[in-house]
């Protein structure tokens, strides 16, 4: 038997045993796909991960040539994400509402003592996690810009 002769022969037996088991036959290629795409998804994360200032970069430049694609897509998730907008808007109406800020403060003052020895216990137990998010948050831009102002700020009170 040759080898192309070989090779009919096993493609005719699978095409049988398809024919015969298509559940099962389905089952292991939709099996396959799934690991596919999850090692796709692994290797785009890790591109994206090195490759993150220069996509940026990249970023910048064109939505500098298409100022009308910016406001396009600005528009088009504001569409797609309306109804989560209304739903925190609606959730949060009582933080503009000044009853409600004016109950809030007065609670807050009776129960001040209870509030912040609640704030020390869970400092206390949780001592490394704040470290840790103290350093993450001093490293992101947010936490650098803030850390900025108050070295100016500090400054220039030195400075007069």
């Amino acid at each position: 038997m040759t080898v192309k002769e070989r090779r009919a022969e096993n493609a005719r037996r699978q095409r049988y045993w398809r024919a015969r088991n298509p559940e099962r036959a389905n089952a292991i290629a939709a099996a396959g796909r799934r690991r596919n795409r999850a090692k796709i998804a692994a290797r785009w994360k890790m591109y994206y991960g090195k490759n993150k200032a220069k996509l940026y970069e990249k970023k910048k430049a064109y939505l500098a040539r298409n100022r009308e694609k910016l406001t396009q897509w600005k528009r088009g998730d504001y569409e797609r994400h309306r109804e989560s907008y209304i739903a925190r808007a609606r959730e949060r109406w009582h933080e503009k509402n000044e009853e409600c800020r004016a109950y809030e403060a007065k609670r807050y003052r009776e129960n001040k003592a209870i509030i912040l020895a609640r704030h020390r216990q869970y400092a206390s137990r949780n001592r490394e996690r704040i470290r840790a998010w103290r350093l993450w948050y001093f490293k992101s831009p947010r936490g650098r810009a803030v850390r900025q102002a108050s070295d100016q700020r500090c400054a220039s009170r030195v400075a007069t």
